[in-house]
């Protein structure tokens, strides 16, 4: 039984960590297809996407929109944070893309003060965080 568990639990782990790759990619989709669009339309467009692709049972689809939402909200906040706000003009490597998107649920206030303190470009705020909250390269 307690295999069991361990399988489970790892299998969680990983589909948590591909949704949150997903969503990061996703966002980063989003400035690219609405050009001149608002961030709103873009954040729509993105939760749209997840809510076609991920597909729940009847009882739970009320509650993907906003968990999604949230998701997004939280990559944007993160996006923002170690890239800054022209994310068309960063080109993130694939390793720069998976380390975000395994940051994107640190606590924003903990993660702005780690970020803050740092002088450098989206390697150094990156590591600052995997630093701050012990985090595996």
């Amino acid at each position: 039984m307690d295999k069991i568990k361990e399988l489970l639990a790892k299998f969680a782990a990983g589909a948590i960590a591909s949704l949150k790759m997903w969503v990061l990619q996703l966002v980063i989709e989003a400035e690219g297809a609405i050009p001149g669009g608002t961030g709103i339309e873009k954040r729509a467009y993105v939760v749209q996407r997840l809510d076609d692709m991920v597909k729940l049972p009847w009882y739970l689809e009320p509650f993907d929109g906003p968990a999604f939402g949230l998701l997004v909200d939280m990559a944007c906040d993160k996006m923002n944070l170690l890239v800054g706000h022209k994310w068309e003009a960063a080109e993130l490597t694939p390793e720069q893309t998976q380390k975000i998107a395994a940051v994107i649920d640190v606590p924003a206030s903990a993660a702005a003060k780690a970020v803050g303190e740092v002088k450098g470009g989206v390697n150094e705020r990156i590591e600052a965080l995997y630093k701050q909250y012990g985090l595996k390269k």
